[in-house]
């Protein structure tokens, strides 16, 4: 460089240069000190990432990719490597995508005073590469069912479904987190809305800021205010000397998700509204009001609209948290689902034990009859339980009954839960109108007498009823 242009231009015109380079409209610089620390940015950075300078500015970038900020530090490689690099980058609103060459600058003993890394956006040509792939993939039938789950991963790679209705409820997801507006999540237990509240932060603008969840349910109410609202020093007896910040105030820019909300204390009701009122807060023994700005998203699987009626949840907090409600099906509404979960489980299992188990299909018919009180959170139980207990690679149908708790002398034969007359494409009344001929004939064989035969199908209804509640199928 000393040897072309620099010497021969005047310091009127080198400082304006240099500033024209560093702020160019194309490429993202970012200039960190010998130890990572990041001490300059452009404004085409915030352009190319997502991310304001105040996250990055002070701190090194090895902190920013532990928080997630960044997938990868190449100022951390060029200061191990002491060479310059080259590498791929994704921030945490994983869809900015962008190439960096990190560039060493050293002193006379080779030390490394500087590090210079030029960002360049290739987000859409990323894009443009997954839309690709997406349609030859579609274009293909999937070889097995872990190219059918890739194939239904949403954006944040962890909610998994084909079935229309949770389709559904992930578009009005991501069409909600758009919009600064607060969410109530409603549905039982176990059915993922902690999954959706992710897939709301991830897709809103505040998600390279703090996410910060809290059970309601989880923590004693004498213990809930201090840990949502923080105190100061010497507020209580056992507290942090120095005080603690809560995490309301914790979440400050970014989003808080109170779950089960519904076991909010009314005192501690009354609290919040004040906060999503005034946007501030008061940590307990504490005189000074705290600004903060968060996006809120609530959930619950209790009936709030009942709680209202029973003076046990406020009504004018009610609709402070209920702009936008989004219900979660329960997973006998999504039973298309089922396969693919199932598979996923048992893969995730699979890495957790270091084995390599399959399910063979009777099982994976078994277990889209079943019912789940306990909803996906339930089918993960019971699949890691039946991986852990099964003694072959392949998990049949009596793995699975075990792992439900059903006794085997009870269990229906395998060939009872193989329907193949389902692939000669007939419909359901059909199938019924065809087995009841059959099993009509064959009492009538048994029984010859109409009233014998009578007295006998009520009581192998009740049988057959009792039986499949036990087996946690629906007879109706």
């Amino acid at each position: 460089m000393d040897q072309h242009i620099f010497p021969i231009m005047s310091e009127e015109f080198l400082g304006p240069l240099l500033e024209e380079l560093l702020e160019n409209p194309l490429m993202g610089v970012n200039i960190t000190d010998g130890q990572g620390r990041v001490l300059f940015l452009n404004r085409t950075h915030k352009h190319i990432t997502g991310h304001s300078p105040e996250l990055y500015l002070g701190r090194t970038m090895e902190e920013l990719a532990k928080d997630g900020l960044v997938s990868e530090s190449a100022t951390s490689l060029v200061l191990k490597t002491k060479q310059a690099v080259s590498i791929n980058q994704v921030t945490s609103h994983r869809d900015h995508f962008y190439q960096v060459h990190a560039v060493p600058l050293k002193d006379q003993e080779g030390g490394i005073q500087y590090v210079i890394n030029y960002l360049v956006n290739i987000s859409d040509i990323v894009k443009l590469k997954n839309k690709i792939m997406a349609m030859n993939s579609w274009n293909k039938v999937p070889a097995n069912h872990s190219d059918l789950i890739q194939m239904n991963l949403n954006r944040t790679g962890e909610l998994i479904y084909q079935s229309k209705v949770m389709q559904d409820v992930v578009e009005a997801a991501a069409k909600v987190a758009e919009y600064e507006v607060s969410v109530l999540l409603t549905g039982p237990s176990g059915v993922g809305k902690e999954m959706i509240a992710n897939l709301i932060h991830s897709h809103s603008s505040r998600s390279g800021a703090p996410f910060v969840k809290i059970n309601c349910a989880a923590i004693p109410d004498h213990l809930l205010e201090s840990e949502l609202f923080g105190y100061e020093p010497g507020a209580f007896t056992g507290g942090n000397p120095r005080g603690k910040k809560g995490l309301i105030e914790r979440s400050n820019t970014g989003t808080l998700l109170l779950d089960e909300i519904g076991d909010l204390p009314l005192g501690l009701q009354s609290k919040l509204l004040r906060v999503l009122q005034t946007h501030s807060l008061r940590h307990i023994g504490g005189h000074k009001d705290i600004q903060v700005n968060f996006r809120l998203i609530s959930s619950t699987n209790a009936n709030l609209r009942q709680m209202i009626q029973d003076k046990t949840f406020r009504e004018d907090l009610y609709y402070r948290i209920n702009v936008i409600e989004i219900a979660i099906p329960c997973l006998e509404e999504r039973r298309d689902d089922i396969p693919l979960l199932a598979n996923h489980f048992l893969k995730q299992a699979n890495l957790k034990y270091g084995t390599e188990k399959s399910f063979d299909p009777d099982a994976l018919h078994f277990l889209s009859a079943c019912r789940y009180p306990g909803n996906v959170r339930e089918l993960q139980n019971v699949i890691e339980r039946a991986m852990i207990m099964s003694s072959g690679r392949v998990i049949a149908p009596e793995d699975m009954q075990k792992a439900f708790g059903i006794p085997q002398e009870e269990t229906a034969p395998r060939s009872a839960y193989i329907v193949p007359e389902l692939e000669e494409g007939l419909s359901l009344k059909e199938l019924m109108g065809r087995y009841e001929k059959q099993l009509l004939l064959a009492y009538q064989e048994k029984y010859k007498s109409g009233v014998k035969m009578a007295e006998a199908l009520q009581t192998d209804q009740s049988t057959i009823s009792r039986k499949l509640s036990r087996y946690h199928i629906r007879s109706d």
